[in-house]
């Protein structure tokens, strides 16, 4: 019975992460970003049903969640210094490729024939968007660092997330104006339930049922609010002895050899 209903909270939790209507527990804790230079290494990723958010970890390669492309609709348009869904003033670029984290395809496989996913692979949950064009820096966009093994967080310490979701006070119910840049923190912990792939685990928040930080899947997790960058945001599981979630990031340096070649 708990790892059904486990198996439940994990779905439920990364199709609310990627929908237009996603995420407020997400971002709770967070607040608007102001500026639209202030993370200018984010990207939001579009698709023609859901959004997430990605990361430019090279002049044209875009870090993101495998999940965030392995659905039904392709991304058809990522987005620089965007402060919102419908914000005007971004530069835009199209995918190019794609690929997949190898051992997340089997998962990417199933989402993409909208099969039954039996387990969530969150430590290898990850995939390189590459452009059809070189993004210019001259712009004001930037490219975020990638952290080393030596950088990877201990449980108690603190990181920094950004991404894109429903806001709060958003009055219309289908959540089509939540597509909201927002940042935050929040303290890494011991995942203290089967992993695999040996991601990063985030503590729940303060309040009962809900996350310490803001961001949709995909998202960055930052050493510092300008990088490294040190995990990407995947799932989140229900743990029974906290009575809530925690959320799975799939980790960089130890993604580093998927990575690197891509970029």
């Amino acid at each position: 019975m708990l790892n059904g209903w486990t198996f439940l909270i994990v779905t439920l939790f990364t199709y609310y992460l990627t929908c237009q209507c996603v995420s407020t527990w997400l971002i709770r804790s967070g607040e608007p970003v102001q500026q639209r230079t202030e993370f200018p290494f984010i990207a939001l990723l579009m698709t023609d049903a859901s959004m997430c958010t990605g990361s430019l970890v090279s002049s044209r390669a875009v870090l993101t969640a495998g999940h965030c492309v392995c659905g039904q609709t392709p991304i058809v348009r990522v987005s620089f210094l965007s402060l919102s869904e419908f914000d005007q003033r971004t530069i835009n670029h199209r995918p190019l490729e794609i690929k997949v984290a190898p051992e997340y395809n089997p998962v990417c496989q199933l989402k993409r024939e909208n099969k039954r996913i039996t387990k969530s692979l969150g430590g290898y949950d990850m995939a390189i968007i590459t452009l059809t064009n070189l993004v210019n820096l001259e712009t004001g966009v930037k490219v975020i660092s990638l952290a080393a093994e030596l950088d990877i967080p201990i449980p108690e310490s603190i990181a920094y997330m950004v991404g894109y979701g429903q806001d709060i006070r958003d009055p219309d119910p289908s959540g089509r104006y939540g597509g909201i840049l927002k940042k935050g923190s929040a303290t890494i912990m011991a995942c203290r339930h089967k992993t695999f792939g040996d991601p990063i685990c985030v503590k729940p928040g303060p309040n009962s049922k809900q996350i310490a930080g803001p961001g949709d899947s995909g998202g960055p997790l930052l050493l510092t609010p300008q990088g490294p960058i040190v995990g990407v945001a995947s799932n989140g599981v229900f743990l029974p002895a906290l009575a809530d979630l925690c959320v799975e990031y799939s980790s960089v340096p130890r993604m580093l050899k998927f990575i690197l070649p891509n970029i």
